[in-house]
């Protein structure tokens, strides 16, 4: 798996759209009546429809269309889908309501957002002429119910997010973070685990301690 990165271009609507309808159901040659049907049937793939298209249009200059998708999410799932948002192939949105995404986020292949999950600026007020920053999401990484990653930060590739954290800094490459605010509490099976602090060295305090040690000691020679 890679980092992700924004594309130069966005893959063809048709692409996408299939992309995630395979993480719903495992269908060799899909075909458009089978897509159709199950987002009659399952409200994350009626979100997938509704944030393709967006994004589809938003990146072909038609934004105000895809604001108007926009409102139709919101009134319809309950869900907010900023234009103008990057995503990745095979995401997975099990259940839509509550999910807001925001207009800059960056999102990887095969990310699962869970229900309530929340893709913030970092300020409510931003001041004049400082660009708000949104949360890059690497691939297989999953974004668990009511989280809300708040800002620019980057959530690792493979990385889990428990239900209800709060991330304001990045979280490692295969890690488990949890809490308000988040904190790693562990690493995902068959996930790299996120390099561990080195035991033997020096706390903060105490390296601090010595380097103030060593100066009075050259003070005194």
């Amino acid at each position: 798996m890679r980092d992700v990165q924004r594309p130069t271009e966005t893959p063809p609507f048709r692409e996408l759209l299939f992309s995630d309808f395979a993480r719903y159901r495992a269908v060799s040659d899909p075909r458009w009546l089978s897509v159709l049907m199950v987002c009659f049937t399952d409200p994350g793939m009626l979100a997938s429809l509704i944030i393709r298209a967006q994004q589809c249009l938003h990146f072909s200059g038609h934004r105000r269309l895809a604001i108007i998708l926009r409102m139709i999410a919101n009134t319809v799932l309950g869900a907010d889908f900023g234009p103008g948002m990057t995503i990745g192939k095979g995401l997975w949105i099990p259940h839509p309501a509550g999910v807001t995404v925001g207009i800059g986020a960056v999102i990887g292949d095969n990310v699962t957002l869970a229900g309530g999950a929340t893709v913030a600026a970092r300020y409510y007020d931003p001041k004049p002429g400082v660009e708000q920053e949104f949360a890059t999401i690497c691939d297989g990484a999953v974004i668990g119910a009511h989280a809300v990653l708040v800002g620019g930060v980057r959530i690792g590739v493979g990385a889990t997010v428990g239900a209800n954290s709060v991330v304001l800094s990045d979280v490692p490459d295969g890690a488990v973070v949890l809490g308000n605010p988040a904190r790693p509490v562990g690493a995902r099976a068959g996930a790299a685990k996120p390099a561990a602090a080195d035991s033997d060295a020096p706390k903060p305090d105490a390296a601090r301690h010595a380097a103030k040690t060593q100066t009075t000691e050259r003070g005194e020679n």
